[in-house]
């Protein structure tokens, strides 16, 4: 398996960052529904906020990895078959997740700042606070980070449904651009 894309398929290295990323983020949303099941006035799961929290960290700095590994390597050609709209779609959504992917980790972290709530990176080193305590920004950077977890499950939802809908709708195996299982290798397209 190539480190590098090739003109049919993403390379390992991408979609190692492809899988792990979407599998973080995964873990980071069934985390916080937990923590918000359980947080009360009497009960406060600080393990579950703090890894919450280095998570989101991690996140950050795996998308600026990500997007930097993007911005040197070109995507495989899309095949001939798709349509002009299918492409634009496709660039709207990868530059959607790209930027909720960095928007979101950034607002729970002025949202923690903000609010006094700073935090020891996985319990090995406080994260700096760049913010300080602040009532208004700790009220931006809550609510802009829910809605950017809604706006990231609409991208990802959209994603998939247009991957799903081209795979099954043409021949061309699709799919095995960013999966590991590959079926005939497609023939060379343009972008």
């Amino acid at each position: 398996m190539e480190a590098t894309d090739s003109n049919h398929r993403y390379g390992s290295i991408a979609r190692g960052f492809h899988w792990t990323i979407f599998t973080l983020f995964l873990f980071q949303f069934v985390i916080a529904i937990v923590m918000n099941g359980v947080a009360s006035k009497d009960y406060y799961p600080a393990a579950l906020f703090v890894t919450h929290k280095s998570m989101g960290v991690t996140l950050f700095f795996l998308a600026l990895a990500r997007l930097a590994w993007r911005k040197r390597n070109p995507l495989p050609p899309w095949p001939d078959s798709m349509s002009a709209f299918e492409k634009k779609a496709f660039k709207f959504l990868e530059t959607g997740l790209y930027a909720v992917m960095l928007l979101m980790p950034l607002f729970g972290y002025v949202y923690s700042m903000a609010g006094g709530h700073g935090f020891k990176f996985f319990g090995l080193f406080e994260v700096p606070d760049l913010i300080g305590k602040s009532a208004v920004l700790h009220e931006i950077g809550k609510y802009a980070h829910r809605i950017t977890a809604f706006i990231i499950v609409a991208f990802v939802t959209a994603h998939v449904s247009l991957i799903l809908r081209r795979h099954f709708d043409s021949r061309e195996n699709f799919l095995g651009r960013m999966c590991s299982v590959t079926k005939n290798e497609p023939p060379a397209a343009s972008k």
